[in-house]
C-alpha cells in the first residue's frame, strides 16, 4: 500500500518521475537490472526509483520494489512496511 499523498508531497518531485520515466521502457522490456541484488526485474514486478543507502540525494538506478523478488531484500525505505503484525509506532511503552 503506497504512503499517503502525491508523490510531489511525498519528496518524489519532477525530477524523480521524469528519471523514473526514462527507465520505464527498459523495465517494460524486462532489460533493467536491480542495482542492489544484479537480478533482472521482470515487468510484473513492483520497481522503484533506488537512492544510494548511504546519500539520498543520488539515485542508484531501478530496484526490486518487494524483498520477495530482490535477494538482497528490495526496497530499504519500504522493506519494513505492510507486514503482517507490523505496528507503526514511534515508541513502544
Amino acid at each position: 500500500m503506497p504512503s499517503a499523498g502525491s508523490s510531489s508531497a511525498r519528496g518524489y518531485g519532477w525530477q524523480h518521475q521524469k528519471l523514473r520515466a526514462q527507465y520505464l521502457p527498459m523495465v517494460q522490456a524486462g532489460k533493467a537490472i536491480c542495482w542492489r541484488c544484479g537480478e533482472r526485474i521482470s515487468p510484473a514486478m513492483q520497481w522503484d526509483l533506488g537512492h544510494d543507502d548511504n546519500d539520498r540525494t543520488k539515485y542508484r538506478g531501478p530496484e526490486h520494489a518487494l524483498a520477495k523478488d530482490c535477494k538482497a531484500g528490495g526496497n530499504r525505505a519500504t522493506s519494513g512496511r505492510n507486514r503482517k503484525g507490523h505496528a507503526d509506532h514511534s515508541r513502544d511503552w
